[in-house]
């Protein structure tokens, strides 16, 4: 038997898919208008003044994805960026193969939480506008990732999730 590898064979029986569908997409353009609309209130400027504070925005998904893979490399884990993810509500965090449940909700705590500290620690160096569009920003942009983490509660511990597409599945070994 020298030089073969013994391989185990798993499949998997969907317990629950999470997907970040097009109603989702919506309601955070409709949050991200609202808490414009609420900067503009409390800081008593137009809301066309503050539509240039948007451009900060972009730097949330950039956050998520350096947090991800900063946690990972700690963690001496192997993520995975691929091309179709960068456009889904994970920025490209993902896994190969499908993690333990504990490993997926560690990874996902990490990044939530990361990018409010950041946002936070940010706030004090930016304008008003720009603090508060990055903090609203943070919170509407993390939505599905909370959202699945809060769905994550439901499964057994001994599930495994796979990062899909637009969202995530919470599978159980038949193996």
């Amino acid at each position: 038997m020298k030089g073969q590898a013994q391989h185990t064979i798993y499949s998997y029986k969907l317990l629950y898919r999470f997907r970040w569908g097009l109603i989702g997409y919506l309601l955070q353009l409709l949050l991200i208008g609202l808490s414009l609309i609420g900067s503009s209130m409390l800081l008593q400027v137009p809301v066309a003044s503050l539509v240039v504070t948007l451009a900060i925005l972009p730097v949330i998904p950039i956050c998520h994805l350096i947090i991800f893979r900063l946690y990972a490399q700690l963690r001496s884990q192997k993520p995975q960026t691929t091309a179709d993810m960068l456009v889904s509500p994970w920025w490209g965090a993902g896994y190969v193969l499908p993690v333990p449940l504990s490993v997926y909700r560690a990874g996902e705590s990490t990044v939530l939480v990361g990018t409010a500290l950041l946002a936070a620690g940010a706030f004090v160096w930016l304008s008003t506008g720009y603090g508060l569009t990055l903090l609203g920003g943070v919170v509407v942009v993390s939505l599905p990732r909370l959202t699945a983490l809060i769905a994550s509660l439901r499964q057994p511990g001994w599930s495994r999730v796979k990062y899909e597409n637009r969202g995530v599945a919470f599978l159980k070994t038949d193996g």
